[in-house]
């Protein structure tokens, strides 16, 4: 149980629906309720199944191109510091990316199954089983979708400065993630070297 909950919560720092509830809101602000509703649910169903793709395939992927778990963890652990210290600097990936299909991109992708998401789906499946991850990947998309659903009532609720706080605290959650993955990538790789 324990480890289900921490894959739970590490899958859910990346995914970050609490932060990104207000780039949601923000891009769907102009739809009325329903097609808004619509946008959110789409990019929940296409963010889940990259990420269900990448749990069942993505071991194979990496043996298909010759990379080790090892190199994966350590090449995981530098995207996700990168997008933690992002975070800390307050920028947002989409800001920058446009597209016809906002529940695709950058909705669905890259806010919900970007390659932080991917790299923790693929680690976990690694280290604690398809089952885990999963059951992850499972909760934690009810749990955006539920928030994000809601986002204008979260805003609301923790208001600007309370938003921005919480940001701020899960981009240091993922910053300490990363650095423990690239830990565990190098440490493997010393130990076991062939």
């Amino acid at each position: 149980m324990f480890d289900l909950l921490k894959y739970i919560l590490m899958l859910f720092v990346v995914l970050d629906p609490v932060g990104n509830a207000p780039l949601f809101y923000y891009f769907t602000k102009s739809m009325d309720f329903r097609d808004r509703i619509r946008t959110i649910r789409t990019s929940i169903v296409v963010a889940t199944l990259i990420l269900l793709l990448f749990a069942l395939i993505g071991q194979e992927l990496l043996s298909y191109f010759g990379i080790t778990v090892n190199d994966f963890r350590i090449a995981g652990g530098v995207v996700l510091f990168i997008y933690a210290v992002l975070g800390l600097l307050g920028h947002s990936l989409a800001e920058e990316v446009k597209g016809e299909d906002i529940a695709v991109v950058p909705l669905a992708i890259p806010l919900l199954a970007g390659p932080g998401a991917i790299t923790v789906v693929i680690y976990t499946r690694y280290v604690a089983g398809i089952t885990i991850t999963i059951a992850s990947i499972a909760i934690n998309m009810i749990v955006a979708w539920i928030l994000l659903e809601n986002g204008e009532k979260l805003l609301r609720f923790l208001g600007r400065r309370g938003s921005t706080v919480l940001e701020k605290i899960m981009s240091i959650l993922l910053a300490a993630y990363a650095i423990a993955m690239i830990r565990e990538g190098i440490y493997q790789i010393l130990m076991y070297r062939p």
